[in-house]
């Protein structure tokens, strides 16, 4: 295992720097717009704009790569990305601002992809459970640690601007004098939604959700704190314990989906996401306490945050061999299309009725997904599958273009269950019948 890190050593801390750069950026550019006087629902068009570039990046980043390989393409989307924060300095207007994101988010797909195909490139199937789990490791510390960044200026100044904007040219450097050979690029395949949204609707689903939870929090969680009264440094308090709280449950939420009905694991979590965002709404109603409110953002990242990767799992479990991509695909749209709608609809909740109504959004888009899921349960009693795909943490939350890739669908181990073993006709079935009830 330390061998394998150490010849990922320098992609992980390319990485590291991106992460911190990324999250550094989406937190300023959210209390700057406030301070800008762009009002919440401008703000949270503007940051919307990030997660269509993400999913034009994931769709379209292939081409750039086989074009032109993994090190050029990664140079060349870190010189853009590096340039964004100055450009948000020179040109003050939510529409640039709104391009610039979707540039943003292009970019950031696109490295991300090259970092995770580059990463499981070579790797073992005995070690790649735990590379992915360092991976995770480093998505989550580097974009909470990315907060505390914002302690060493004001907003309002340039200086944070210009810190991003180094952190993401820091990222290129040890990619582009890295001695391990990059991959061999391997050519797109056509993207197909339906066939997914048939055979999981709950993963599906479950993917919308996640990114409608996660780009909310992330995109107008930090005008929430500021519109409540938080200084900058409990707003920093406030986003770091929510982003790396993520972490915390991922493990444990696999391993015991690994064992149940991942159906029931989902609409669980749903539910405990629901009275999470119930009692934040409570707490800023009758009067907050600073140190409760910022366990409860803790808590929620740590249950929110595993949805993506539950509803991948999921996914995967019922999905056709050979059609992984397909699968992977299908739940970038979903999580796309959450993380579009997401800021959107929070921002609008936020400025027709005060902060308080951001938990009232985030309460209602995890309580569609646990009426869902239980609705499922309730109406399909068939089998579970004979044999489930081992559960992988996902960082859906921040970013999901490596998913569409074959790098990261490499097949894990399987996990049996403790069900007799079926027939070859009570395997997931692939006809139209039985997936649409699944």
């Amino acid at each position: 295992m330390q061998k394998a890190i150490k010849n990922v050593s320098s992609l992980l801390l390319s990485y590291g720097c991106l992460l911190l750069g990324s999250g550094l950026f989406m937190t300023l550019l959210s209390l700057r717009s406030s301070l800008e006087g762009f009002s919440t629902s401008t703000t949270g068009l503007v940051m919307s704009g990030y997660y269509m570039g993400v999913f034009l990046g994931a769709r379209y980043g292939a081409i750039l790569v086989n074009r032109v390989g993994y090190i050029r393409t990664f140079s060349v989307l870190a010189s853009v990305i590096s340039i964004m924060p100055l450009a948000h300095m020179l040109w003050v207007d939510a529409y640039v601002w709104f391009v610039f994101r979707v540039i943003t988010g292009f970019a950031m797909a696109g490295m991300i992809m090259v970092t995770e195909s580059w990463l499981n490139t070579g790797v073992d199937n005995s070690e790649r459970g735990n590379l992915l789990g360092v991976y995770m490791v480093i998505n989550y510390l580097g974009a909470g640690a990315a907060q505390l960044l914002l302690l060493l200026h004001d907003v309002d100044g340039y200086q944070l601007f210009v810190m991003s904007s180094i952190c993401f040219s820091l990222c290129l450097l040890p990619v582009a004098l890295t001695k391990r050979p990059e991959p061999t690029p391997e050519p797109p395949q056509p993207l197909r939604i339906l066939p997914t949204l048939k055979r999981t609707p709950v993963g599906f689903f479950s993917a919308v959700c996640a990114g409608f939870l996660g780009a909310s929090f992330n995109s107008i969680g930090p005008i929430f704190a500021l519109e409540i009264g938080l200084s900058n440094q409990h707003i920093v308090i406030f986003m770091s314990l929510g982003i790396c709280g993520g972490l915390v449950l991922q493990k444990s939420v696999g391993k015991l989906s690994d064992k149940i009905d991942r159906r029931k694991v989902i609409a669980m979590i749903a539910t405990a996401v629901f009275i999470v965002c119930l009692m934040m709404r409570w707490q800023i109603s009758y009067g907050f306490n600073l140190v409760t409110l910022c366990i409860n953002s803790f808590v929620y990242g740590s249950l929110a945050f595993t949805l993506y990767s539950l509803g991948a799992a999921h996914a995967n479990d019922w999905a056709k061999d050979g059609a992984r991509m397909q699968t992977a695909g299908a739940l970038l749209v979903a999580y796309s299309i959450g993380a579009v709608i997401g800021p959107m609809v929070s921002a609008a909740a936020m400025s027709s009725f005060g902060a308080v109504a951001l938990f009232d959004s985030l309460a209602a888009g995890a309580s569609l997904l646990m009426l869902f899921s239980f609705a499922q349960l309730s109406g399909f009693r068939g089998r579970r599958p004979r044999i489930k795909k081992q559960f992988v943490p996902r960082p859906g939350s921040y970013y999901t273009s490596g998913e569409i890739y074959n790098a990261v669908q490499a097949e894990s181990e399987p996990v049996i269950n403790d069900v007799q073993p079926a027939s070859q006709e009570d395997k997931p079935a692939q006809n139209s019948e039985t997936s649409e009830l699944r």
